[in-house]
């Protein structure tokens, strides 16, 4: 046991070891939604139908990002005078995504545009697991953008809801959408690695 372990030296002494990660280091990158088909297409010509860039007016327009590690509820055996718990079925709880609402990017329609993929409102047509699941990767890096500390694979993401619009004249803020994205699974990687660890 070092003899200063009540304060911070030993962490001075161990910068690589003690670099903490910072909670604005992440990248959170949707995939296969280039090219994809506007909500509201009689709003615009045949020719507009579809966002180009969409990958990277979503990428640029992230603010944060929240997906929750998975929560077991315990099966009670009972025995005798006893019991025991064991490991039940794990839960994946809902994921929550922030966005900016550039205008330029707009990346509001592009998150209307994958939730249009589950339902479409105009034909209100529920749409198929293969067209509106994708898969989402969640990058944490360090502060110097010089290594990936962490990935996480997240598997089976879509929009389920899109937070209402607020709008104030008393207010002076730029304007923010919030989503809920559901997925199945959230698997944790490190560079050296492919081993996963489940989180």
């Amino acid at each position: 046991m070092p003899s200063n372990n009540l304060g911070a030296a030993h962490l001075a002494d161990n910068p690589l070891l003690y670099e903490p990660q910072r909670t604005n280091n992440f990248y959170f990158i949707v995939n296969d939604i280039d090219g994809i088909l506007r909500a509201a297409p009689s709003s615009y010509s045949e020719t507009n139908r579809t966002i180009d860039n969409a990958q990277s007016r979503l990428f640029y327009s992230v603010s944060a990002v929240s997906f929750p590690y998975f929560t077991q509820s315990p099966i009670s055996i009972a025995r005798g005078n006893s019991d025991i718990k064991v490991a039940g079925k794990p839960t994946f709880g809902d994921g929550s995504l922030t966005i900016r609402d550039f205008i330029g990017t707009d990346g509001k329609s592009v998150l209307m545009a994958w939730q249009a993929l589950s339902y479409d409102v105009e034909t209100e047509a529920v749409g198929r697991m293969a067209d509106y699941k994708k898969d989402c990767t969640l990058i944490e890096y360090t502060p110097d953008n010089a290594e990936v500390v962490r990935y996480y694979d997240l598997k089976g993401c879509w929009v389920g809801g899109i937070g209402s619009v607020e709008r104030s004249y008393d207010g002076n803020d730029a304007a923010t959408v919030q989503a809920t994205i559901y997925f199945d699974k959230a698997i944790m990687r490190v560079p050296e690695t492919e081993t996963p660890v489940n989180v």
